[in-house]
């Protein structure tokens, strides 16, 4: 029986489709890799199917109680809670909540005349769902993902131990369907690990979206692909993925040059005869204006191209002389000195937590340190790429963003352009 059926879902954001009609289904225990360029509407499938974004046409439908965790890129934890609050936060699982009442009821001072009610309802509520191990088993998967001091506040982690809790709170809530959207973003190499061992329960019923292919062949049987507005499938991990793939566009490639062909001879019969003249047989013409969205409907997408360019560096480019700094009763960064040097490319590593965040903000001077100092070459600028995106203005218009920060960019290789060619290179048409 389908746990999961998609039946001709389409969703348009203004008049750019993102996809129309795609159908597809999930049995209990497959694991689902959906995977397709940057902006084929991964994400959005994804918050379709858990409910949190309306699809244009189309419907999904869940197998009857079948219970959907969800698991975006960007958290919405509380920062005022702490960690085991954070990983008992879904008001809607009612496991979750009569653990909370009950632990609430027994360590709090209440003494209203309904109090042996209130507790009985939570027992009776926890034995429903068989929950009495359910604070054991979040610390346990907390304790897992390297988390153990489970009331540290959630405002005081880094943006990878913020992971690791959201990730914590969907896991102890024993779904029927998980949903997660690159669930590996911000983990170290450990608790992706770990990740995989616990997804790979044979019981689990699971949709994804990563571009870590490693993650994907260890977890995943199947495969869906989105590509410009289709659905493909395949049975299989991501090496059979490329090669079915390859067939699938060697063999499109060869009907779209019969197409264009076709379509060149037709062409040249609609010129050379009036459309009003009714010796032109109308199925011929009919004929004519499918083929003609076939050929135009087959984008031609390029490679993203990210070419850095460099101002003209002096020769001083940073040089840290014992920076170090600490939050509260625990440091993050022992004295360091290190004098960068011009062309340099250097990888930061280290356990969730470690301070690699941290370590960029206090470099590029948007951090203070506690100690020591930092000097920068007079003609350096920084480019900073973080983990959280911009708040940008929706109403705002990608080009207008991109010429706010200039008007003129230089690429790696000394072109020079303005921000609508160079926001190509993007694959922005």
């Amino acid at each position: 029986m389908s746990l999961l059926s998609v039946e001709n879902l389409a969703k348009s954001y203004g008049l750019e489709p993102l996809f129309e009609s795609l159908t597809f289904g999930l049995l209990p225990g497959e694991k689902v890799a959906l995977i397709g360029r940057n902006g084929t509407g991964k994400s959005t499938m994804l918050k379709i199917i858990a409910g949190l974004v309306p699809a244009d046409k189309g419907t999904v439908a869940l197998n009857k109680d079948a219970r959907v965790v969800y698991v975006g890129q960007q958290d919405d934890l509380n920062p005022l809670d702490t960690v085991l609050e954070a990983a008992f936060s879904d008001k809607e699982d009612p496991a979750v909540q009569s653990v909370k009442v009950y632990e609430a009821l027994i360590h709090g001072d209440d003494t209203a005349d309904d109090f042996s009610d209130k507790l009985q309802d939570a027992i009776s509520t926890i034995d429903q769902y068989q929950a009495w191990d359910l604070e054991s088993k979040a610390a346990a998967i907390l304790g897992k993902l390297g988390i153990d001091d489970l009331n540290q506040k959630v405002g005081s982690l880094s943006g990878g131990m913020r992971k690791r809790v959201s990730l914590a709170a969907a896991l102890i809530r024993q779904a029927d369907l998980l949903i997660l959207d690159e669930p590996t973003n911000h983990l170290d190499l450990e608790s992706i690990e770990w990740l995989e061992e616990y997804l790979n329960k044979d019981a689990l019923s699971l949709i994804l979206v990563t571009h870590d292919r490693y993650f994907m062949d260890k977890v995943c049987n199947r495969i869906i692909e989105l590509d410009q507005g289709k659905v493909f499938k395949y049975e299989g991990n991501y090496a059979y993925y490329l090669e079915k793939k390859a067939e699938r566009e060697q063999i499109e490639a060869v009907e779209l040059q019969k197409n264009r062909n076709l379509f060149k001879k037709e062409l040249e019969w609609m010129r050379r005869q009036p459309k009003a003249r009714t010796t032109k047989a109308r199925y011929r013409i009919d004929a004519f204006d499918d083929l003609s969205g076939k050929v135009k409907g087959k984008k031609e997408i390029g490679e993203l191209d990210l070419r850095v360019g460099m101002e003209r560096l002096g020769k001083k480019i940073v040089e840290a002389d014992n920076l170090s700094k600490s939050f509260a009763d625990k440091q993050v960064l022992a004295p360091f000195s290190y004098v960068f040097q011009r062309g340099e490319r250097l990888g930061l590593i280290g356990p969730n937590g470690s301070g690699k965040s941290t370590f960029l903000k206090l470099i590029t001077g948007e951090l203070g340190s506690d100690t020591g100092t930092l000097d920068v070459g007079p003609t350096i600028r920084f480019g900073y790429f973080r983990q959280q995106e911009e708040n940008f203005n929706p109403n705002e218009r990608v080009i207008d963003h991109v010429k706010a920060k200039a008007e003129v960019i230089t690429t790696g290789d000394g072109q020079s352009m303005g921000p609508s060619k160079f926001l190509e290179l993007f694959q922005f048409t």
